[in-house]
């Protein structure tokens, strides 16, 4: 049995969750997750339709699922995560991709995935680091209500130990927004339990969430065109009231982005991040990204300390590094980057105070795909370079930065 060591504290993360095949020949890299709790589901066919209209499918309990982690020893390789059924009853049709990674953050990873079987359901997979735990749970809220903010749920850590609550917002046949709730552990067919939003006056009508993270007692919800949604995870974890009170607050002054029915305008994730910092919130944008010349866009960053409930305008422009003075700098220069290709996908570090990661594709006009991307840092404090590398080819995911994401979960996996 190999030695239970943990990942690095921060790195890179591949989107993408393939398939690992039973009986496939598994790369030295690649190691299954310790999990003490394993839930999972598939569906086993009963027979022809049945004169009463029942569907020939039944749902049975299924313990041949495993998280498999491939972690290299060296930075600058991506992690990725894939997904073995051992048992699998329709391991015949089942092919290559078989989800996604839709958080990774706060001791938990969700993802999507096109499980319990091959016939259009779905499902979130649900590792909990600290229970190291594995969950299957059911996607499809039901007919009568739509996913309104994000398809991603947010993992709410239960105070008195047992286990997390899983958050979403969404609203009914009447356009009526609702809270859902799925707490853990409950069976796969369990239904959702809901809570009436109060929303402040202040929140946009249309507001859709880019990014979702918990941190010090509350939960965001983030729109990196519009402002924040927030609450406290104590009205999402009460049993007393049937209402989650929300505050907002809106971007930086002169940061909003007006809603593009088109939807020829880059999407914001592209060129914005945001994550909390201590006690604070961190908002980063490439200004100009869809205005100006590349070596003309601006780094940015602001802070926000948290409020307890919506405020005016107190954020802080804490450093701003305009493209083309960052690429006359030695370090920049040393490193050989691109220069015809703007920053993209900056991502926070949660290590290293006030360092930001962006990436950058060698791909030309008229290329479909980059040959290399490339990841660099800057100190937004100080406007500094801080350091560069390029990703082998062989672990650049689609030659796509966008499938790519920052997280600190690997700190907590035990391989």
């Amino acid at each position: 049995m190999a030695t239970a060591r943990p990942a690095p504290s921060w790195g890179l993360l591949d989107s993408v969750v393939r398939l690992h095949k039973v009986g496939e020949r598994t790369e030295p890299d690649w190691a299954v997750i310790e999990c003490s709790e394993t839930r999972a589901y598939v569906t086993l066919y009963n027979g022809h339709d049945r004169p009463d209209g029942t569907s020939p499918f039944r749902l049975s309990p299924f313990d041949g699922l495993e998280l498999l982690v491939r972690v290299a020893d060296d930075p600058p390789y991506p992690t990725a995560l894939s997904i073995r059924l051992h048992g699998d009853p329709d391991k015949d049709v089942r092919r290559g991709t078989i989800g996604g990674v839709l958080l990774a953050d706060g001791g938990f990873v969700v993802l999507s995935s096109c499980l319990p079987d091959t016939r259009g359901s779905s499902s979130y997979i649900v590792f909990d680091a600290a229970n190291a735990s594995l969950a299957m749970i059911r996607a499809n809220l039901s007919l009568t209500f739509l996913l309104s903010v994000t398809y991603t749920p947010l993992p709410i850590r239960r105070t008195d130990g047992g286990g997390y609550v899983l958050a979403l917002l969404a609203s009914d046949a009447n356009r009526k927004d609702v809270v859902c709730l799925m707490p853990s552990p409950l069976p796969f067919d369990q239904p959702w339990q809901l809570k009436t939003p109060l929303f402040p006056p202040e929140k946009p009508t249309w507001f859709n969430a880019d990014e979702e993270f918990s941190s010090q007692g509350r939960a965001f919800w983030v729109s990196l065109g519009k402002g924040v949604l927030f609450c406290d995870h104590q009205d999402l974890l009460s049993s007393s009231s049937d209402n989650v009170r929300f505050s907002y607050i809106a971007l930086p002054l002169g940061c909003e982005v007006a809603f593009d029915p088109t939807f020829r305008t880059a999407d914001s994730s592209k060129y914005r991040t945001m994550r909390c910092v201590g006690d604070s919130l961190r908002f980063v944008s490439i200004e100009g990204y869809t205005t100006v010349h590349s070596r003309d866009m601006v780094l940015c960053m602001w802070t926000l300390i948290i409020p307890s409930s919506s405020s005016g305008d107190q954020w802080r422009k804490v450093g701003e590094i305009c493209v083309g003075r960052l690429r006359e700098q030695e370090g920049f220069k040393n490193a050989r980057l691109p220069t015809h290709r703007p920053p993209t996908k900056p991502m926070l570090s949660s290590h290293e105070d006030g360092v930001v990661y962006f990436m950058l594709s060698d791909r030309h006009k008229g290329e479909d795909a980059a040959k290399y991307i490339y990841v660099f840092s800057v100190n937004m404090f100080t406007g500094r370079f801080v350091s560069s590398w390029r990703l082998p080819s062989s672990c650049a995911p689609h030659s796509d930065p966008q499938f790519l994401m920052g997280s600190d979960i690997l700190k907590h996996i035990k391989i």
